[in-house]
């Protein structure tokens, strides 16, 4: 066989004592045994010793009686093919890869503008608009199967809401009238009578009756707060000048019993809240402090990042901090203050409406004494 300077094969027979029969390279590769099989090596074909050597795939095969074949092909093309596709899939894939991020940069605006009319919602409905619902797109698609369900949800806890409401405000009236009757007979009774004996028993009694109706008081306002009634009557309220307003209204009592009443706000803090509800709130635990503390009183508020922390504090015996969860119960009277005139429901009324706010109550050491905090969400444009 001649040498093929033009093609792209080559074959190489080897006899078995080593002489070349035939083939068109000059000899056996030093770096191929007699039997491999596919390898690719640099060589020469005869006639191209002034060339550079090619890579060529071969496939070497030894016979019984020792005669060696070589055979291969030229895979200079295929490697240069193999690197252009190379080259076109690195470009492709570099091409790709803003696209597919822009592709996804898209698909998750999408899909946060989606989830945020659900996240707004959600907030929107914990603020106590609870007609808020979820927009629907009209797709069709998953958002929509959930803010559809959620939607059928917030219709079904606005019906109970509304329930709620139509019970305790019946449940007032029906438990208010009798009370208030009854107190009426009672005032009318101790305006007639003339026996000492009688008058002290319709005195204890009126007293009663006032407890009885305060107790109900709180506990529909607790069971409403715990509802989210009220939230819809929320407005701007100026922190300060209601503290101020309320050491006002409590400083000849306070003067009565020896007890100081001090007012540490800075101007400029406002809530959103209901007015009335908040107020009764700082009553019962300004009440509190005059009936358990010592001779001092401060109503303070700050500012802690995006909340508001009003707190009513004495210099009085406290509560122990293992007791402090049994105090926030309902009627939770503890052993100390037993003999004191009570319902045992300030605190867990001023829970409720922390809660009822977006906020949290928390009960402190205030060496001495009992710092009552309510952390509630401040209001940013009172305007």
């Amino acid at each position: 066989m001649t040498a093929d300077p033009d093609g792209s094969s080559i074959m190489l027979l080897i006899a078995p004592n080593g002489r070349r029969i035939a083939g068109n390279i000059p000899g056996w590769p030093t770096d191929i045994g007699p039997s491999e099989s596919w390898r690719q090596l640099d060589l020469r074909r005869i006639g191209q010793q002034d060339r550079e050597p090619q890579s060529i795939g071969v496939v070497s095969t030894q016979f019984p009686d020792g005669t060696r074949l070589l055979t291969g092909h030229v895979v200079e093309n295929d490697l240069r093919f193999g690197g252009y596709l190379e080259a076109a899939l690195i470009g492709a894939i570099l091409l790709a890869m803003p696209l597919a991020a822009g592709a996804a940069f898209f698909s998750a605006a999408i899909i946060r503008g989606r989830l945020r009319s659900v996240i707004d919602t959600a907030a929107a409905v914990g603020t106590g608009d609870i007609q808020r619902r979820i927009p629907l797109s009209g797709s069709g698609d998953m958002f929509d199967a959930l803010g559809d369900e959620i939607n059928a949800m917030l219709d079904r806890i606005t019906g109970l809401v509304d329930e709620m409401r139509l019970v305790t405000d019946g449940l007032a009236h029906d438990l208010r009238s009798p009370l208030t009757r009854l107190r009426a007979v009672l005032d009318s009774a101790l305006r007639h009578s003339r026996d000492e004996q009688s008058i002290a028993a319709l005195e204890k009694a009126l007293e009663e009756g006032d407890t009885l109706l305060r107790m109900l008081d709180a506990a529909l306002l607790i069971s409403r707060a715990e509802a989210g009634i009220g939230r819809d009557n929320f407005s701007a309220v100026d922190v300060a000048a209601l503290l101020d307003d309320f050491q006002d209204m409590y400083d000849a009592l306070a003067e009565d019993k020896g007890v100081v009443i001090r007012v540490d706000a800075p101007p400029g803090l406002h809530i959103r809240s209901h007015r009335e509800i908040f107020g009764q709130v700082l009553s019962n635990l300004i009440d509190n402090a005059l009936k358990y503390g010592g001779d001092r009183i401060l109503l303070s508020a700050r500012r802690d990042g995006a909340s508001i922390c009003v707190a009513v504090t004495d210099n009085g015996p406290g509560i122990a901090q293992e007791r402090r969860i049994e105090a926030l119960r309902r009627f939770a009277r503890l052993d100390a203050s037993r003999h004191i005139t009570g319902a045992g429901l300030g605190l867990s009324l001023a829970a409720a409406v922390a809660h009822l706010h977006g906020g949290t109550l928390t009960l402190s050491d205030a060496g001495p004494g009992l710092r009552v905090t309510l952390t509630l969400p401040a209001e940013h444009d009172p305007s």
